[in-house]
């Protein structure tokens, strides 16, 4: 995995799709915790979690459809 910072606030990171589909597969048991427990994250976390995660969905359909 290499990550670099592009500009403050903005990073590229080069993840091979095992990496990939690990920081993800963690990333959605994450959200499904924080939703069933609504008490261990704040609303705001899991709407930009749940955010983080459609915006890649969709993402990945474009670069399967292109």
């Amino acid at each position: 995995m290499k990550v670099e910072q592009v500009r403050t606030g903005v990073y590229s990171a080069t993840l091979t799709a095992h990496e990939l589909s690990a920081v993800l597969a963690g990333a959605r048991m994450s959200l499904s915790l924080m939703e069933t427990d609504a008490a261990g994250a704040t609303r705001e976390a899991r709407e930009t979690l749940r955010r983080v995660l459609d915006d890649f969905d969709r993402a990945l359909e474009r670069a399967r459809a292109g």
